[in-house]
């Protein structure tokens, strides 16, 4: 198998995953009008439930799958065991996704909505568990280098599968904890930051101890996390975020992305490429790092304030947009240049979407205020207002879009950069 060819399975899975978020964005975004008391047409009302669907069993899984069908196997240098076992899972997720979308419309015979549930459940069970034995077989070739990335990437693998199984019994615990669901993507994140950032933002290994202690409360966080599934107890609950939380405080220290080096010197030293590629990834590390810690933070607030909706709609968003979006963003130029054979520039890559998806999120947290406020000012008309809050989801979409054309732009400028900064591809 030739380098390149290694690198063939994440490409659907990379560019489909893609595709999904930006519906799901626009899905998401008139869900957010219509929340905001926005009236729109009927059947497009009764569309936005696919938001969750198309980002979680679409955009979240496709992308966790094509960044460990790539990333986990270059670690090591080796290539997959089996790239059509690998796009066999592609094909059964997508039609995972499928009997799930037909299944959602109204009117369709109750046996119809049984049978397609089950092939739903059964496509996503088989094709997650294809994933999972594919990346363990791989993890037992011991990398040389940061070996403790390879624990955080298992327990997001294991994590992944139990949750899937789970589901696949109409459990509505696994459903509806949300937070579980979002665990599993960020230790995959984890992971992959454990190896790449040393590299990314100056050399410097992470350090041991805090590693240590984040993957303990992390593993902690996991169990309680499960657990809770099948006692509700606010005991559980309260161990499961905290612990979650302050292992992610220790993963970031781990790291040395808020304090532990001086970055000027590196600053001095690095021109072009490299230079850009270096400020770019230190910003997004910080900025995503802070806001996982606040959307965590809420989650806990909504454990002892169960009842008040914007604050659990707050956390997710925060927590989704804000740290995974964000971490997409900084390795998806990574993911891509290997994949499309094309070097990928961050001369060429602006902060301007970053900054969208802030101000997204500034709106969204005024907005959700703003309609848990409603009830304390009577019957008002806030038409306006909603129109200009509901922006915060197309803000978004706007990111993403713009993103995507940045990367595009970049591509096709890379030669010239070549000769600019005397850099190689990534």
């Amino acid at each position: 198998m030739t380098y390149k060819q290694a690198f063939y399975p994440s490409k659907p899975f990379v560019i489909t995953a893609v595709i999904m978020l930006i519906i799901g964005s626009a899905l998401g975004s008139i869900w957010m009008m219509i929340v905001y008391g926005l009236i729109l047409p009927a059947e497009l009302m009764s569309r936005v439930n696919l938001h969750v669907l198309v980002q979680f069993d679409g955009f979240l899984t496709l992308m966790i799958m094509g960044m460990g069908y790539l990333i986990v196997p270059r670690f090591r240098n080796i290539s997959i065991p089996s790239i059509k076992i690998a796009y066999l899972s592609y094909v059964l997720v997508l039609l995972s996704i499928i009997c799930s979308i037909s299944v959602s419309w109204s009117g369709i015979p109750q046996i119809i909505h049984d049978f397609g549930s089950f092939l739903a459940d059964a496509f996503r069970l088989i094709a997650v568990g294809i994933f999972c034995f594919t990346l363990i077989l791989i993890l037992r070739v011991r990398p040389k280098l940061l070996r403790m990335a390879d624990y955080f990437i298992l327990i997001s693998v294991m994590l992944f599968g139990t949750l899937t199984v789970l589901h696949s019994f109409n459990i509505s615990a696994v459903t509806n904890n949300i937070l579980l669901w979002l665990m599993f993507p960020i230790l995959m994140i984890f992971g992959v930051e454990y190896k790449t950032l040393p590299s990314f933002i100056g050399f410097i290994w992470p350090r041991k101890l805090p590693s240590l202690i984040s993957a303990t409360l992390l593993t902690l966080s996991l169990c309680f996390g499960i657990a809770s599934i099948f006692h509700n107890s606010i005991i559980f609950s309260t161990i499961f975020q905290f612990s979650f939380l302050f292992g992610a405080i220790f993963f970031a220290l781990a790291q040395n992305i808020f304090v532990g080096f001086d970055t000027s010197k590196i600053m001095q030293l690095s021109k072009g490429e490299k230079k850009a590629r270096y400020k770019y990834t230190l910003f997004i590390a910080k900025l995503s790092f802070a806001i996982l810690f606040v959307g965590i933070g809420l989650s806990i607030t909504s454990i002892y304030l169960p009842d008040i909706f914007v604050i659990y709609d707050m956390w997710i968003h925060v927590i989704a947009i804000g740290f995974i979006g964000l971490t997409v963003a900084l390795y998806l130029p990574i993911l891509l240049s290997p994949i499309l054979g094309r070097t990928i520039r961050f001369t060429h890559l602006s902060k301007l979407p970053i900054w969208l998806i802030v101000i997204s999120l500034g709106i969204r947290v005024v907005g959700d205020i703003f309609i848990q406020s409603i009830p304390y000012y009577g019957e008002v008309s806030h038409q306006y207002l909603s129109i200009a809050l509901s922006l915060s989801g197309w803000l978004t979409l706007a990111a993403i879009l713009y993103f995507m054309f940045m990367v595009h732009r970049s591509m096709n400028v890379a030669s010239q950069v070549f000769t600019e900064d005397g850099t190689t591809a990534l």
